[in-house]
C-alpha cells in the first residue's frame, strides 16, 4: 500500500495556511450565524446557490479521491505511482481541487462575508500553487503520457 504523505509542493507555512483557509472558509458556512453582522448580502437565492455549489464540490472531490483509489496522496508522493485518467479526470485535470474551490465558492455564497472571500481568495491561490509544482512533478515522472493527457484535459475544466 502507499504512503499517503507524500513531500509537500510549497513551503510548509504556505501550506498550513492556504489548508486552515479552506476549512475555516467550509465551516463559514455552518457558522454563519457567528458573523451575522458583516454579511454583504443575503438572500434565499444566494443562500440556495452556495448550498447547490457547496454540495456539488463535495461530491466531486468524494468522486476524484474515490478515483485515485490506493494511488492517492497528499503532497508529491514519494513512490512509484500510475497516471489516473478515468472518471472526474476526464474532464478535469484537477478535480479534487476544483472540488474544493466550489465548496469555497458555495460557502462565500451562503455567507457572504468579507473574511469567507480573503479565505477563498487564499485558498484558490495556494492550490493553483500546489497544482503548478504537481504538473512539474508529473511531467517528469510520466514524461510523454502526462504531456498527451495535459493537452486533452483542461486544468480545471473549459479553457481554465
Amino acid at each position: 500500500m502507499m504512503d499517503p504523505l507524500g513531500k509537500s509542493p510549497i513551503p510548509l507555512p504556505l501550506l498550513i495556511i492556504g489548508k486552515t483557509a479552506m476549512i475555516a472558509s467550509w465551516l463559514l458556512l455552518f457558522l454563519k450565524s457567528w458573523v451575522s453582522g458583516g454579511i454583504l448580502y443575503d438572500s434565499a437565492v444566494t443562500r440556495a446557490a452556495g448550498i447547490f455549489l457547496f454540495t456539488l464540490g463535495s461530491a466531486m472531490a468524494i468522486l476524484s479521491i474515490v478515483n485515485l483509489g490506493r494511488s492517492i496522496s497528499v503532497g508529491i508522493p514519494q513512490q512509484q505511482t500510475e497516471l489516473k485518467t478515468h472518471g472526474l479526470y476526464r474532464i478535469s485535470r484537477n478535480p479534487i481541487y476544483l472540488g474544493a474551490f466550489l465548496m469555497c465558492a458555495g460557502s462565500c455564497l451562503y455567507t457572504l462575508h468579507i473574511v469567507n472571500i480573503i479565505f477563498f481568495a487564499i485558498t484558490v491561490l495556494e492550490h493553483h500553487a500546489i497544482i503548478k509544482k504537481e504538473e512539474l512533478f508529473l511531467e517528469e515522472r510520466f514524461g510523454d503520457r502526462w504531456r498527451e493527457y495535459k493537452a486533452r484535459v483542461p486544468r480545471y475544466v473549459g479553457s481554465f
